[in-house]
């Protein structure tokens, strides 16, 4: 029969062995050092000044002393000498320095858990793979705060490489965001086959990009919008109601005022505060424009006047470069004055009517200077009428018709000049 157990080593009483307490004893000091065993230290050469009963550590190699030839064993203080312990494989100790379980694997005791740092992968309901090596399978993941705030960090190496959230559905792409291939952000989607850009925003401006448009559902609000219908902040998006697109234009106040009107559709209703319009106008509406600060242009269609030639549907215009408003103008008329040589009208269609009334000489042909001249005298038609009321017939006639002038007498039957009141009228082109 051994004389020891196969395990622990622990001493067996033989038949007929005086003192069997001692080694009974003995059993008992091995038992109470290896179950539950706690090391007090590991891997010490020399033994411990002020040890406990109790204690146990592990000797290290090359120990010396009382220790000498005990190398890799467990050293037991027994109150008054040291026991030695050859552990074995498998066995468990508590850590009582870091608190921490440990296992002698091969020779050297290691922690029974393994530090969770440099993992070659980790999964949790899963397995990890080489490419997936944090795994997860769960209906929900949860990150929260440690007392702050929490922030989701994906990094890729390179400009060129991919920093992105990837959404499939049986293992296939069809949504991705974040940095995919660049360093601009960009949603992109997928028919399971194709990938399209969604939205793209440049990270140098933050200009967001909808390269295939934009389907909006709902109102659009927020300080991209316009606050009001004269809200002219650039950039705003125009809403229904500005400027009456889709509702009533809005008033305006004074017309006439120098480069602080906003151009845009205005109301005119002197009934209600505007000022500045064409005279006798009582309701209309504007179109103010701008192409400086100190250069803008104005159409006004008559709706209502105080005179019959303000009829409704007639229309106004004046404009201004660098100084104050020229005087209104009939819609179609280009240009209208007088002068000593009579009227003009020029119409926008290029047409010019000049008239005047003159009196004639009975010695010469008398010179019709234009108040404006015509661009040719090709196509320009002279049409004269003799006032009085003398018995004798008289004829009007014109000679030397041209551009900027034309001659003109009254002659009796015989032929002869006469002194006669001649109304003109001369119709051509200016342009």
């Amino acid at each position: 029969m051994p004389s020891t157990s196969p395990r622990l080593a622990l001493p067996y009483l033989q038949p007929a062995q005086a003192q069997k307490h001692v080694t009974h004893n003995e059993a008992l000091q091995r038992l109470d050092a290896v179950v539950q065993l706690r090391i007090q230290d590991f891997d010490l050469t020399q033994p411990p000044n002020d040890p406990l009963p109790g204690d146990v550590v592990t000797i290290a190699a090359g120990a010396g002393g009382d220790w000498a030839g005990q190398d890799g064993r467990l050293a037991f203080w027994d109150g008054t000498g040291w026991q030695f312990i050859a552990p074995q494989e498998g066995w468990l100790a508590w850590d009582a320095a870091t608190h921490g379980l440990r296992v002698l694997s091969e020779g050297t005791w290691i922690p029974a858990t393994p530090a969770l740092q440099n993992l070659p992968g980790l999964g949790v309901g899963t397995a990890s793979d080489a490419e997936n090596r944090l795994a997860v399978a769960s209906e929900a993941t949860l990150l929260t705060h440690a007392g702050a705030g929490h922030q989701v960090k994906v990094n890729k190496a390179a400009a060129t490489d991919t920093a992105s959230l990837l959404f499939q559905s049986g293992w296939t792409g069809h949504a991705e965001m974040g940095l995919a291939g660049g360093l601009d952000f960009a949603l992109k989607v997928s028919d399971g086959i194709a990938w399209t850009t969604a939205l793209s925003a440049a990270r140098a401006t933050g200009v967001v990009t909808l390269p295939h448009g934009a389907a909006i559902d709902g109102p659009v609000t927020g300080t991209a919008v316009q606050a009001g219908p004269i809200d002219a902040t650039p950039g705003r998006i125009l809403t229904v109601g500005a400027f009456g697109l889709g509702g009533p234009l809005p008033a305006v106040g004074d017309a006439a005022a120098l480069g602080s009107l906003v151009p845009g559709f205005y109301a005119y209703d002197s009934a209600q505060g505007s000022t500045g319009g064409p005279a006798g106008v009582l309701q209309g509406t504007l179109l103010h424009s701008r192409r400086a600060a100190s250069a803008e242009t104005q159409l006004l269609v008559v709706e209502a006047g105080s005179a019959p030639a303000l009829y409704p549907g007639l229309v106004l215009g004046r404009s201004r470069s660098g100084g104050g408003w020229s005087a209104w103008a009939c819609g179609s008329v280009a240009e209208s004055g007088s002068g000593p040589n009579g009227r003009v009208l020029r119409s926008q269609d290029g047409t010019q009517t000049c008239w005047h009334s003159l009196t004639t000489s009975a010695t010469a042909e008398t010179t019709w200077t234009f108040p404006q001249p015509f661009a040719s005298a090709t196509g320009l038609a002279v049409t004269m009428g003799v006032g009085g009321s003398g018995l004798l017939p008289l004829f009007p006639r014109h000679i030397a018709k041209g551009a900027a002038s034309v001659g003109l007498s009254v002659v009796d039957a015989l032929g002869t000049r006469v002194v006669a009141s001649l109304d003109v009228v001369a119709v051509g082109r200016w342009f």
